[in-house]
């Protein structure tokens, strides 16, 4: 498991970038937010999940607020 803060979400296309604390930057995709029917991220907000990497870079899954 991993732990980051958002730095960006993007409502309407349901995508943004999380920090993670390793130094690393992750995507985030509302259709991986999990818990409490919350599918949105606030900037600054604190976060954690698990990564998943792609040829792309690293992709947040399974993401719930602290």
């Amino acid at each position: 498991m991993h732990t980051g803060t958002v730095i960006s979400f993007d409502p309407q296309t349901g995508v943004g970038e999380i920090a993670v604390d390793d130094g690393a930057t992750a995507t985030a995709r509302r259709s991986h937010i999990e818990g409490g029917g919350c599918q949105s991220l606030r900037e600054g907000e604190r976060v954690h999940f698990e990564l998943r990497h792609h040829p792309g870079g690293a992709e947040a899954i399974d993401v719930y607020t602290l």
